[in-house]
């Protein structure tokens, strides 16, 4: 799959999970996804998976930039789900 039908594909699976783009960075939705929320936890699988496959390459590169976009979403998907820094009920 090539690099641009990810994002696309990215895209639309954070619009249906009710994300926002606000011009510069993603909005968390104001309701609806919540950790338990299946397609949620995919995306997120499929975002570290992405971001494990983009570690190490080149500065300034067009992957690099990836790496930064999926970085920020694999963050902000964390900061939703695992607000105090832990998951519910886990070791940390």
């Amino acid at each position: 799959m090539s690099i641009d039908r990810q994002r696309i594909s990215a895209v639309k699976k954070l619009e249906q999970l009710g994300y926002s783009f606000d011009g510069s960075d993603w909005q968390q939705p104001t309701s609806g996804a919540t950790a338990t929320n299946p397609a949620g936890d995919e995306l997120y699988a499929v975002l570290v998976r992405r971001a494990d496959e983009l570690v190490g390459c080149a500065d300034g590169s067009e992957e690099a930039r990836e790496l930064s976009a999926v970085s920020a979403a694999i963050e902000a998907f964390e900061e939703m789900w695992w607000v105090n820094g832990k998951i519910d009920g886990g070791k940390g």
